[in-house]
């Protein structure tokens, strides 16, 4: 399947590595999430799977779309990075060699006893026992949070949080809700940049009714998350589709439009606004998969204007090789970009032999888009480039390495990365090390490296401890820096789940007033329905 995002593959397939049963979630888009495993690994169409960040549950995603190695996953929140577990296949047992067929004078002599064998007559009787239980599906989320930060230039700041998130939870037969939520309290804020004044907030990504009255027309309406439309954004308003087969090919098309709320707060407004259609394809043909999405819409804000957008994207899932096509186009209003081109992306990758990954990446941004607001949420005029190899030298032993560079077109800065990386799959065989370094050049100049171990001690416990270090040549920033990530979960039933985190780093060198320091801790209660 897809890889796309190719510098976080990296971190995939040649170090992080994970055990079997473990994978991440490579790319993400407005209407899908790209994972990093797929059949042959032991996903299945229809799986539903929790994504975790930091150790933390942040929701769950039913897969759409399988390849050998790769999947589509929607209807989750997700972030590139992001982690899940599942019930990995069993691995496939060495090839045996068979012995030579036998000779034509034994297959007559067996042809004849078979032949001469009598046939019994078998009744079917009817088995007094019921169909099996069907399992109740999960749909529901609920995560309770404390957050804390502290650093050597702000006292401390606390947090608590209430998230929700509800995915085809039944109302009715036909009519179902999604919600995708946040209410959260600040206890405690030292230098707020953010919604500075608001310590209780509110923020709501998805709060809609869905209705299917029949298998081939689908209608939503509320907040709704459009995952099926490329390119488009969180709006309140309505949305309509029809499914059904289009030749060979499985297809959808539809409606959709309303009001887009304010970005930075979620807050509904009507400065903002969005309509249009979209479409996407899927076909099978001798083994590959392709998919192929569209969307075309009027868009209106206060930043841009009102103009004309267009989303294409082109998904290629073959055996050996994966490649995704993207662009988004633009004309009319305030801001235009060149050639009509908002953003462009073309990602690839290639598996000559077992064991070997090839790929490599290029993306286009061509919007420079005004930001009014703190922080900023919109990247400029800009052009990126990275690739990556990986080869499983032993079951045991995996290498690899990554480069690329970037550069912003605006301001003329550039930055350019390298290094290698090294991991050990099956350590101990519930345990994953794996070891990196990058040099970088342009205007940061300096190196990094990391150690990582990956651990399932126990079925229900995992944790993850990382330690890294990054030296930075440019005047004017810490020379040596040391981080130490750690993080753990526990199933402790099988609905609920405990989730802990700790993050600290610090500069080393011989400045005034002791060396700077940041830390952050989260403690998550997750509840499944």
């Amino acid at each position: 399947m897809l890889t796309v995002n190719l510098l976080l593959a990296l971190a995939l397939v040649a170090g992080p590595a994970r055990p079997r049963g473990a994978g991440a979630v490579t790319y993400v888009t407005a209407g899908r999430t790209y994972l990093d495993s797929g059949a042959e690994d032991g996903l299945a169409q229809g799986m539903e799977l929790e994504l975790r960040r930091g150790g933390k549950a942040v929701g769950r995603c039913r897969v759409e779309a399988l390849a050998p190695h790769h999947a589509v996953c929607g209807g989750a929140r997700a972030r590139v990075g992001d982690t899940f577990r599942f019930q990995a296949a069993p691995e496939p047992p060495p090839p045996r060699v068979l012995p030579p067929p036998p000779g034509e004078e034994v297959l007559e002599n067996r042809r004849a006893v078979v032949e001469a064998a009598p046939v019994a007559l078998v009744q079917s009787q009817p088995s007094g026992a019921g169909p099996a239980p069907v399992a109740r599906a999960r749909f529901a989320d609920v995560a309770v949070t404390h957050a804390s930060w502290a650093s050597s230039t702000a006292g401390p700041s606390h947090r608590e949080s209430l998230d929700v998130f509800l995915r085809g939870a039944p109302v009715a037969s036909w009519l179902a809700l999604d919600v995708d939520a946040r209410a959260e309290h600040w206890l405690r804020r030292e230098s707020p940049r953010f919604r500075p004044a608001d310590d209780t907030q509110l923020s709501v990504w998805q709060a809609q009714l869905t209705a299917t009255p029949t298998r081939a027309l689908m209608f939503s309406a509320g907040r709704v998350l459009p995952w099926t439309v490329p390119g488009a954004t969180v709006f309140d308003g309505a949305m309509a589709g029809l499914r059904g087969k289009l030749g060979a090919a499985t297809a959808e098309a539809g409606l959709f439009g309303g009001v887009v709320p304010e970005p930075d707060t979620l807050e509904p407004t009507s400065r903002r606004a969005t309509g249009g259609a979209y479409w996407n394809i899927d076909r099978r043909i001798h083994g590959a998969m392709l998919r192929h999405e569209g969307r075309i819409a009027f868009v209106r804000s206060p930043e841009l204007g009102t103009r004309g957008e267009a989303s294409l994207t082109g998904r290629f899932y073959l055996r050996r090789l994966d490649l995704s096509v993207e662009a988004h186009l633009g004309a009319g209003g305030e801001e235009q970009a060149d050639a009509f081109v908002d953003a462009a992306r073309v990602d690839a990758s290639f598996r000559p032999i077992p064991g070997l990954v090839l790929g490599g990446a290029f993306s286009y941004a061509g919007l420079t888009w005004p930001q009014p607001f703190e922080p900023p949420a919109f990247s400029g005029h800009s052009r990126q480039a990275d690739g990556f190899v990986a080869y499983d030298v032993h079951r045991w032993i995996r290498v690899g390495a990554t480069a690329g560079l970037s550069e912003d077109l605006d301001s003329e800065l550039d930055r350019k990365w390298f290094g290698p990386e090294l991991s050990f799959p099956r350590l101990l065989r519930r345990m994953v090390l794996s070891l990196g370094y990058l040099e970088e050049r342009g205007w940061l100049t300096g190196r990094s490296a990391y150690a990582q171990v990956v651990a399932r001690p126990l079925t229900r416990l995992r944790f993850l401890v990382r330690g890294s270090w990054a030296r930075g040549d440019t005047p004017g920033i810490d020379r040596d820096e040391i981080a130490l990530y750690a993080s753990g979960s526990a199933d402790l039933t099988r609905l609920l789940a405990l989730r802990l985190s700790l993050h600290g780093r610090t500069a080393l060198g011989d400045g005034e007033g002791g060396a700077p320091y940041g830390l952050t801790g989260f403690a998550t209660v997750v509840a499944g329905f």
